[in-house]
Parts: C-alpha cells; sequence; structure tokens
C-alpha cells in the first residue's frame, strides 16, 4: 500500500496515493477510516520532508499525537482512483498546532474530504502537553489560508 509519491512547497504538502481494493468497504467506496489514514500519512511525511526528526524525538521521548480530528466528507472514492492528500500547517500555538487537508481527485477535479487535526506535542512518558520547541517551530511554515486546489496551482 505504499505507492505514494510526494510533492512539497514551503506551503504545502502533496501525497498522492492510488486507492486499493482493500481500501473498499461493503457500500464499495473507500471505508471512512482510510480517509483518516491518508491525512496520518501524508503528515508524517510532510514533517519528515521538511527536516523533523520524529523518531530522534520519539527516542527523547517526546512527539505529537492527535487531540481532535474533524472530516467533511463531500465525495466517495472507489478503487483504482487517483487521489491527491494535501496538507499544511494552519497555525502554531503554545502546546498545539492546527494541520488541514484536502482530499481530491484531479481527474474529475473533486473534492473528496476537508479535513483538520489539531496535534498537542507531549512528553510521551509523562504524559503531558508541553510547549512547541523551538526546533519544531523552525521546520513547520504555518500557512493560515488554504492553499490552491492542485488543478489550479497548474495554471
Amino acid at each position: 500500500m505504499e505507492d505514494h509519491a510526494a510533492t512539497a512547497t514551503d506551503a504545502h504538502f502533496d501525497l498522492a496515493h492510488t486507492v486499493a481494493a482493500d481500501e473498499i468497504d461493503a457500500q464499495q467506496h473507500v471505508h471512512n477510516l482510510r480517509y483518516l489514514q491518508w491525512t496520518l500519512w501524508a503528515a508524517g511525511r510532510h514533517t519528515e520532508s521538511i527536516g523533523w526528526d520524529a523518531k530522534a524525538a520519539l527516542a527523547r521521548g517526546l512527539g505529537w499525537v492527535v487531540r481532535e480530528h474533524s472530516i467533511q466528507y463531500r465525495g466517495a472514492a472507489l478503487a483504482g482512483d487517483e487521489i491527491i492528500v494535501r496538507t499544511w500547517v494552519h497555525d502554531l500555538q503554545r502546546f498545539a498546532s492546527r494541520r488541514k487537508y484536502v482530499i481530491v481527485r484531479p481527474a474529475d477535479r473533486t473534492v473528496l474530504a476537508k479535513v483538520e487535526t489539531r496535534w498537542v506535542f507531549v512528553d510521551l512518558n509523562q504524559h503531558k502537553a508541553l510547549p512547541i520547541p523551538d526546533e519544531a517551530k523552525e521546520h513547520l511554515v504555518v500557512c493560515p489560508s488554504p492553499p490552491p486546489l492542485p488543478w489550479e496551482s497548474d495554471r
């Protein structure tokens, strides 16, 4: 299932994915939880692409945990669809960051879902929120306005 291609700008990150047959549910479209999985993949790949070393942070007992997800489903993805998960950091606060995503099918210019996740930086050993360290902040570019959709940025 790791057939992902990725592209990045300073403001956003794109994860390309082809929907696999095992991602389809009994209703013959992508299972709702897969959308969430795609956003987690995109967030991880994005932070990796900008130089954040999650493994080093984990070794020190530090990391990001999800506090809240919000998903607006707007269309159904089907097996074989080529999709893009576009993500960006919407804001940085003292302890948390909001990351937004749009999941699209460029072939017919369909927005499949809009997602927002609130991530909190924590001490994983003490289960306690920590201020986001400067070493993390220096890697994250805040994009308070949504970037253009993939087909809009190709103009």
